[in-house]
């Protein structure tokens, strides 16, 4: 049987073995890493045992930086880094702050900036803003929109710098513009009715280009509707010799009017009327493309599909993706 002294000694041998490997593992920053400076406010180092101080949507990563967690809490008013490589997100700031040099981990995926440490969060962040009204737009709520039924159905747009000045620019020819999921932007001249109103946390994702706005969430648009009485868009009964037919299906893959083509950012039924003069059929489509032919193939479309309304004439159709309102010569 070993005796107790060479037991003692064991038991400091295992002791000194164990404190070295945790040493070791332990991550060290290096001597000018700091927390790192992003366009949300940087709020300080906090304590975060027992009941977490940021207790949503956990994210570990082994290339963890502030700027993936700030990324992955798109969606959160808060987001912190702990530990070299966690990231947690929430709505309410944290409560118990503690020194900075308690926040002393490098990053994982940066070592110059400071990621928490044991029990140490660094925290960034803001209280989400209420939606502004924009130029002449004034806002109107949350609702519910899908990919494949869009409650806003003109013409659209999507930038990950989105803000809301772009989208109310871009859609400065329609009543209503919509931002969704933080760099979509959506225009139409009517809200469909197949949308209903949601409360306002539920649009809780900050514009790409613009920190301190939200823009939509997923499968939520924050809308917006034009303090100017816009004109209902109409599609004109006849001009220059042609008589509105219908909307109509088209494929880029393999057009329906095969003659010449004209594309301008002042298009107009008027102006298409006379490029394809001498043609039996014109198309407008997309808001600022026109195409001529004398045979119409394929079928007709649903004419609340023709949704886009002409760049150079906010009050006429013209037509929209795959979508043409047809022309055809009076006889």
């Amino acid at each position: 049987m070993a005796s107790s002294r060479s037991m003692t000694g064991l038991r400091a041998a295992v002791s000194l073995l164990a404190l070295a490997a945790t040493s070791q593992a332990m991550p060290q920053a290096k001597r000018d890493a700091a927390p790192a400076t992003l366009e949300a406010p940087y709020l300080g180092c906090f304590v975060d045992q027992g009941a977490r101080a940021l207790p949503d949507n956990l994210l570990g990563a082994d290339d963890m930086t502030a700027q993936k967690c700030a990324e992955h809490c798109s969606d959160y008013s808060y987001f912190g880094v702990e530990y070299g490589r966690e990231c947690w997100c929430g709505n309410s700031p944290p409560e118990t702050p503690a020194p900075e040099t308690d926040c002393s981990f490098p990053c994982a995926g940066d070592s110059t900036q400071l990621c928490g440490a044991g029990n140490r969060i660094n925290v960034w962040g803001s209280p989400l803003p209420s939606p502004p009204n924009v130029g002449d737009y004034e806002y109107m709520g949350c609702f519910t929109d899908k990919g494949d039924a869009r409650v806003l159905t003109g013409t659209s747009f999507f930038d990950s710098a989105m803000t809301l000045e772009k989208c109310a620019s871009f859609c400065a020819l329609y009543s209503f513009f919509g931002v969704e999921y933080g760099s979509q932007c959506f225009c139409g001249t009517v809200l469909a009715d197949t949308t209903e109103e949601r409360p306002q946390a539920e649009c809780s994702m900050r514009c790409g280009g613009e920190y301190n706005s939200v823009c939509g969430d997923a499968d939520r648009l924050n809308v917006y509707v034009s303090a100017d009485c816009k004109e209902d868009p109409a599609n004109v009964p006849t001009v220059a010799g042609f008589t509105y037919k219908s909307c109509w299906l088209d494929n880029v893959e393999g057009r329906i009017l095969t003659g010449q083509e004209l594309r301008a950012d002042d298009m107009t039924a008027e102006k298409c009327a006379s490029f394809c003069q001498g043609y039996t059929y014109f198309g407008l489509e997309y808001s600022r493309e026109c195409y001529c032919g004398n045979e119409l193939a394929g079928v007709a479309a649903a004419e609340d599909q023709c949704s886009q309304v002409c760049m150079g004439d906010a009050t006429q159709w013209c037509g929209a993706p795959d979508r043409l309102n047809i022309y055809e010569v009076i006889v």
